[in-house]
């Protein structure tokens, strides 16, 4: 049939389509008609038959000069549409400064995952057909390696999903005084609680953990590696970290634009080793990426042959396994626990990985530490990290003990 086609996406997913052009105006337009086994309103799936149906129904309403694509009367009738919702938050979104990685994430899971919803107005936007949403992206949802398996597959994604149009639906309605009403119909979808992955590498496992990322075949992934390791950043940190941000003299490094965006930057002590690792870069980066650096601490070569931060501090390994860990959050969870081992206060903890810490206890906003404070917090971490590497650690004795005999 002349217009009729699948488009299929990067994730596999199949997604029916009709073109064809409007009597009268000629204009060209695209409708989609629904994903390939998705159910439709009756209840059933969407097949190849189902759609081709379907589509002819759409060129005949074309054909007589309809447009699909126009909204209907009665759903304008019904009120303001999700995509009004998501319009807004994303407005609120970028006028609050949230990161760009935040903002892609929901404008590329609103756009995908609630695009047959779009248009729709939020009065059909049942908690019932948000629950069956929720499940629908859990059944679909690709098998990834890295995941947490205590989590159902898919579960962490469906939530932010619901999420997203929860948060849509709230900046909405303050948008509009509250003409949306009292209830908001995410809150009716049971969201699945998420386990947090707890890997660290154990204090016995750090001495091979070194040895197996000396063999890597990148310095520079070497040293972003154990840079993470040494300063618990976050991966995006490390990999994006620049040389303008460094302050060798006064030993800091700056970081505008962590998680959080820009409203959370945040400036942290560099310990020696840290330190050491930045100063080689700076010596080797030009011989080790092969050209200038370009003022990034830890660079690669993007696919169009430019120089920007490195895309992935892992190396590939065998099967789905990345070397030498799967999960470089884990590195950040080994240092966390290294620096509570080693008597670093929970506060001080916070500070220096930046994790937001006030929320859960009013006194620390109050406090301010000095950097000198921390940067002696920092070293005592990284010696405990490089005493647990080189094994010479103590293993700690339990003391016995004896119960009283009781007369």
């Amino acid at each position: 049939m002349t217009g009729f086609g699948v488009v299929v996406g990067k994730t596999g997913s199949k997604t029916f389509m009709v073109r064809g052009r409007i009597a009268g105006t000629g204009e060209r337009i695209k409708v989609k008609i629904g994903v390939h086994l998705a159910p439709r309103d009756d209840r059933h799936v969407w097949t190849v038959e189902l759609a081709r149906e379907k589509a002819k129904v759409l060129l005949g309403q074309m054909a007589a000069g309809g447009n699909p694509n126009a909204p209907k009367d009665d759903r304008a009738a019904r009120g303001p549409t999700l995509r009004e919702g998501v319009d807004c938050h994303l407005a609120k979104m970028k006028k609050k400064g949230r990161s760009p990685r935040t903002i892609q994430t929901f404008t590329h899971e609103t756009n995908k995952y609630l695009a047959d919803w779009l248009d729709r107005p939020f009065a059909e936007l049942t908690g019932e057909k948000l629950s069956e949403l929720h499940q629908e992206i859990k059944d679909r949802a690709a098998k990834r390696t890295g995941t947490n398996p205590a989590n159902d597959k898919g579960a962490p994604l469906a939530n932010r999903v619901i999420a997203h149009v929860s948060a849509s639906w709230r900046s909405l309605n303050k948008k509009l005084e509250g003409k949306l009403g009292n209830w908001n119909p995410a809150s009716a979808v049971d969201r699945d609680i998420i386990r947090p992955k707890r890997e660290r590498i154990q204090d016995e496992d750090l001495p091979d953990y070194a040895a197996r990322v000396a063999t890597m075949r990148s310095a520079i992934k070497r040293d972003g590696l154990m840079l993470a390791l040494y300063t618990g950043l976050r991966h995006d940190d490390v990999r994006t970290m620049r040389f303008d941000q460094v302050d060798f003299e006064d030993e800091t490094v700056h970081l505008p634009s962590p998680k959080g965006g820009p409203g959370a930057g945040f400036t942290i002590p560099l310990s020696k080793t840290p330190l050491a690792i930045l100063r080689r870069r700076q010596d080797d980066n030009a011989k080790d990426l092969g050209r200038d650096d370009e003022g990034w601490c830890f660079p690669g070569i993007n696919l169009k042959d430019a120089v920007g931060p490195i895309a992935e501090l892992r190396q590939a390994g065998n099967g789905d396994q990345r070397f030498p860990v799967e999960d470089v959050h884990s590195l950040r969870r080994t240092w966390e626990s290294i620096a509570n081992d080693e008597g670093i206060s929970e506060l001080d903890q916070h500070v220096l990985s930046n994790h937001s810490f006030g929320a859960h206890n009013v006194n620390a906003t109050y406090i301010s530490q000095h950097i000198d404070h921390l940067a002696k917090c920092a070293e005592k971490i990284d010696a405990g990290i490089t005493r647990r590497i080189k094994g010479t650690t103590p293993t700690r004795k339990k003391k016995q003990r004896h119960l009283r005999a009781v007369a």
